[in-house]
């Protein structure tokens, strides 16, 4: 039987269940009542037309991007800090990202370098590429990750790739994949992780909606998921069941574009995570900003 949605329900969750369902119903309630889909002659429209000309941007090959994000553990656990730099280079055979991440905590300060590409490989396939390396202990030694991408009929796209990481002592492999559906103003992705164990196969999934506006740069998400997440930047040094704790999450991050150069973008997050010296989970609140400028 499906439960009511109430106030008590939604402040009070008692299930992964609840968690999602009621603020995924909320999300789509909200915005699909305060921003309807668009029409052909609401698009056709002169001033709309001339509006996004003004803010076409895709002359402009390079862009750089500085985010900011502060985890708030609601226990009295050390304050997790992230400030990262990204450059875009955007080429004829698909854009090229170099990211520098800083993370602090635990009076420690470590740094990761990383590289995306994202080469295009038809008409209708493209792939990702990553590479990162760090000395420290707030992130793996060494990260890798390919994934490949392909149209399919009817507004889907789907994806097979894998994501490796290595922590010294051991090292843990990924396989992941999406299923994406374009429909009307929305992108709907569904994205699953496997990764093996000695004895068993741990498993984790995240799913996304996504509302664009009147321009693609235009758009609010709503993320969520549960398990162990490779492509999470929040990943510290421990034993390997450690780092596969149990955990839970939602989001909801908007982009915006002010201008034809600048971007801004946030995001809110709750996350329930496991801790290896207790059972019960506890709460995490992510904010996150950040602004990107392309030249």
């Amino acid at each position: 039987m499906i439960r009511p949605i109430t106030l008590c329900n939604l402040f009070n969750l008692k299930t992964l269940q609840d968690f999602i369902f009621s603020l995924a119903i909320l999300f789509f309630m909200a915005v699909t009542l305060l921003f309807p889909c668009s029409t052909a002659a609401q698009q056709s429209d002169s001033g709309t037309q001339n509006a996004n000309q003004s803010l076409d941007h895709r002359d402009l090959n390079n862009m750089f991007s500085l985010g900011y994000s502060y985890d708030y553990y609601v226990e009295d656990i050390e304050p997790w800090r992230r400030l990262y730099g990204e450059y875009y280079r955007f080429t004829g055979l698909g854009p090229i990202i170099g990211r520098l991440n800083m993370n602090r905590r635990f009076d420690i300060t470590d740094f990761q370098a990383e590289i995306d590409a994202y080469p295009e490989l038809s008409e209708k396939m493209y792939a990702y590429l990553n590479i990162g390396v760090s000395g420290g202990d707030l992130f793996p030694g060494f990260r890798a990750g390919a994934e490949v991408f392909r149209t399919l009929p009817e507004g889907f796209e789907g994806s097979l790739g894998a994501r490796y990481l290595s922590f010294g002592s051991d090292d843990i492999l990924i396989f992941t994949g999406s299923l994406s559906k374009y429909w009307r103003d929305w992108l709907f992705t569904a994205r699953p992780y496997f990764t093996p164990l000695d004895s068993e196969i741990s498993t984790s999934f995240t799913f996304r909606a996504r509302r664009f506006f009147d321009l693609p740069d235009n758009y609010v998400s709503l993320d969520g998921g549960f398990g162990f997440s490779p492509d999470e930047r929040r990943i510290i040094e421990g034993e390997p069941e450690q780092r596969l704790l149990k955990s839970r999450f939602l989001s909801l991050r908007g982009n915006y574009l002010v201008h034809r150069q600048v971007q801004l973008f946030g995001e809110v997050k709750a996350t329930d995570q496991e801790l290896p010296f207790r059972d019960e989970l506890f709460r995490i609140y992510t904010f996150e900003t950040g602004a990107r400028y392309r030249f």
